[in-house]
């Protein structure tokens, strides 16, 4: 790196960037790959560390001992850079209007965003409105394309399962979209519900909670039967998940990941009615030119196994949704760890605790679709969100499920060779 360190700058985990390519190839060549991989992470890309072992042979050994750690740092590096921008946003947000939208008040706080209930000045009509709560971070253009993306790939899709994006647009320099608003609870909500109390939790205890808008708006529906579950509510958790696969399915036809299923982007109606939202990661399987913007990590909890090693597909995100009814069916995390390192390593190299451990009456039936959901080895799981649903579907109807869980022994055999690919192994 002393060679031209005026082309090499240093950053907060202390790796090179490159400014200059044609002089790189006057370096070291693992020097150069480093270089490489660590501009693909930062520009949002998800290259493979495999690839680059395969493809760079007289070095894989190296690479596969450095390259999990650069991702690792990157991915800090950025989470904190969020983190400080969060910390930015004050408590009470200043603006009050937005377009032809005033925001009434303030509904949650994700990762990319403020999300508002908001009404329309002309007509009355109520949604959700969600902001970009900066406008002068370091590389805003970015965010900005990221906000974008986000919206633009919500729009895309048009399935009752998934939230309605209407607009996009910016008021002094902030901008925003607006959404359906959706009268319901997100599913992390439920879970923490259902692991505070025995008996049947109720999807409009949260308005109880004062949740809803003061004057009782969007309250009309209280002639509805009200969706409550308990903890063996084994029916109503296979229809959720069928909710959820089915939306999956739609976004997958039109060449989207989701890249980030969870509770709390799964919002439950008081009828029972589920809402996918939270496109913000989303990755276009057929569009390689959005993702150049993209953090590739979501949650890491969700994360299947080969999001970490670098590379993804739809079976990607049928383990996020086996993990997230894991957690919905047990009121347990599948993984849990406080240091991201451990809980990489935990989703790696761990099996989760048996769901019959935590809930001894559940059916063996869909025991059997959850853990095939979030099997390890994608080989094992569905091969698809629309088998999953067909399989949910069985069970809801008391039909013989068409998945088995693989054998110990070839499940052993998938589990040795992943662990002699695994750095430090």
């Amino acid at each position: 790196m002393s060679d031209h360190p005026e082309h090499v700058g240093a950053d907060l985990v202390g790796l090179p960037i490159a400014s200059d390519p044609e002089r790189l190839r006057a370096r070291e060549p693992l020097e150069v790959l480093v270089t490489r991989f660590a501009d693909a992470v930062r520009r949002g890309e998800q290259p493979s560390i495999e690839d680059y072992a395969a493809r760079y042979r007289d070095w894989a050994a190296q690479i596969r001992e450095l390259f999990p750690l650069i991702q690792t740092l990157e991915h800090w590096k950025s989470d904190k850079e969020v983190d400080c921008l969060r910390r930015s946003v004050p408590e009470e947000f200043p603006v009050r209007q937005l377009g032809n939208y005033r925001l009434v008040r303030e509904l949650g706080r994700g990762g990319m965003g403020i999300v508002f209930e908001a009404v329309h000045e002309q007509t009355g009509e109520r949604r959700a409105v969600k902001l970009l709560p900066w406008r002068f971070a370091a590389d805003m253009h970015l965010w900005e394309e990221r906000f974008r993306r986000e919206a633009t790939t919500i729009a895309r899709l048009k399935h009752a399962n998934i939230v309605r994006v209407y607009s996009f647009g910016t008021h002094e320099g902030y901008c925003y979209y607006v959404m359906d608003l959706v009268e319901g609870v997100s599913l992390d909500w439920i879970i923490r519900r259902l692991r505070e109390s025995t008996d049947v939790v109720y999807v409009d205890e949260i308005r109880r909670a004062g949740r809803t808008d003061r004057d009782g708006a969007g309250s009309g529906a209280a002639d509805q039967p009200a969706c409550g579950l308990r903890r063996d509510s084994w029916q109503d958790f296979a229809t959720i998940g069928v909710q959820v696969a089915l939306a999956l399915v739609h976004a997958h036809e039109a060449g989207i990941l989701h890249n980030d299923i969870k509770p709390a982007n799964l919002l439950l109606e008081r009828s029972g009615h589920v809402v996918v939202t939270d496109f913000g990661i989303g990755r276009g399987g057929d569009d390689a030119a959005p993702d150049q913007y993209e953090h590739p990590i979501g949650t890491l909890r969700y994360m299947a196994p080969e999001r970490l090693r670098g590379w993804s597909d739809a079976r990607s995100d049928v383990y996020a949704l086996g993990v997230t009814l894991y957690e919905l069916v047990t009121q347990t995390p599948a993984f849990a760890a406080d240091d991201r390192r451990e809980l990489i390593e935990l989703i790696l190299k761990s099996q989760p605790v048996p769901i019959r451990q935590f809930v001894p009456g559940i059916p063996a039936a869909l025991e059997t679709i959850i853990l095939n959901a979030m099997a390890a080895d994608p080989r094992d799981r569905y091969p698809s969100a629309a088998v999953l649903a067909s399989d949910l579907l069985r069970f809801m109807n008391g039909l013989p499920v068409s998945s088995r869980r693989p054998g110990m022994w070839t499940r052993l055999k998938r589990r040795l060779k992943e662990d002699r690919s695994i750095p430090g192994n």
